[in-house]
């Protein structure tokens, strides 16, 4: 039975993690899917498995170490984009057909069962419109973790000259400067040269650009010299997909993560978009930002929660209801609520 507490990892099982992990991101590979943490390695598969889409940059790995390492009793699997495919000028230019291609991943990795799927930043986008299409093959999708994100295009934030929306914009502002500059240590120099330093970094968006008033190319979202020419050139295309892509409502259940601290001159309205597109969403906020709820000192929460949830539906739903739609969906519902109580 999966432990519904979050771990600390432990340091040898750290490098073992790693030196797989980084074993599996050679820039020639055709690897998808990417075991992240030690349950994954092992391959027990009477543990629960969670999937957890790339971000911008295609790589599937490092930025979920920290959340994997912490989820010791869950098969953590990070969902890359194979480096071979970057030369690939059609890849990664259309989310549907990014997600087509990850379904089609998932199904040979796993051809039976439930899935934990997820994403964080740009993988959310990519990752509800994988869970889109492994429901529309008759998979069930469990629970889809929305870490921080939402898609563009749907209409369904409020607009910026809302009064509610100026509302939670000053209170967000207040609480960015009081924790940030004011109750900052140190002399006032340094208090306002660390208060414009996090001002640059919080005007940044999360991924999202010029629809939100943020950066109309890549290179204007995000400093992408350290990336090799395929690799910008397959991130290039998919900045300009994440835009174009126009998601459905969602029919299964999600949990919404919700960083505390927003960016300084932009709400993402993930909460509110969330229960809007998916009407099974559960928002759970989150202290931290868009960076830092995968980090140490802020990721302990999500681990928490996100194996709860897990474990919640792993314990109390009989794999052979799995292939019904309608018994999981009232299952899920059940075990969920008891969780919560």
């Amino acid at each position: 039975m999966p432990s519904t507490a979050a771990s600390q990892p432990a340091a040898k099982g750290n490098e073992r993690g790693l030196a797989a992990l980084f074993g599996r991101i050679a820039r020639g590979t055709n690897t998808v899917i990417l075991p992240i943490n030690d349950a994954a390695q092992a391959g027990d598969e009477t543990l629960p498995a969670f999937y957890c889409v790339h971000s911008l940059s295609g790589a599937g790995g490092t930025d979920f170490i920290h959340l994997a390492e912490r989820l010791p009793d869950i098969r953590f699997f990070g969902i890359q984009a194979p480096p071979a495919r970057f030369e690939d000028t059609s890849f990664g230019a259309s989310v549907e057909a990014l997600a087509e291609f990850y379904a089609d991943a998932l199904i040979r990795f796993q051809p039976k069962g439930r899935f934990f799927l997820g994403g964080w930043s740009a993988g959310v986008i990519i990752g509800l419109e994988v869970a889109q299409k492994l429901r529309a093959r008759g998979r069930v999708v469990s629970l889809f973790a929305a870490i921080d994100a939402i898609p563009e295009n749907t209409g369904l934030g409020l607009p910026s000259w809302h009064p509610l929306y100026m509302g939670e914009w000053a209170v967000n502002s207040v609480s960015w400067v009081l924790n940030d500059v004011i109750f900052g240590k140190g002399s006032l120099r340094a208090l306002m040269k660390r208060g414009v330093a996090r001002a640059i970094l919080q005007m940044r968006p999360n991924w999202r650009g010029s629809k939100e008033g943020g950066a109309d190319t890549l290179d204007a979202f995000m400093d992408v010299s350290r990336y090799p020419a395929v690799e910008k050139a397959f991130m290039t295309r998919l900045y300009a997909a994440l835009f174009a892509y126009k998601p459905k409502t969602y029919a299964g259940t999600v949990v919404a993560y919700e960083a505390a601290k927003k960016p300084l001159l932009r709400l993402p309205q993930v909460g509110r978009v969330w229960r809007a597109l998916a009407p099974r969403s559960t928002v759970v906020k989150l202290k931290g930002t868009h960076l830092s709820v995968l980090k140490p000192g802020d990721v302990d929460p999500l681990a928490r929660d996100l194996a709860a949830r897990i474990a919640a539906i792993w314990d109390e739903i009989p794999l052979d209801q799995t292939a019904n739609e309608e018994l999981i969906l009232a299952a899920e519902d059940e075990a969920l609520s008891r969780k919560s109580a």
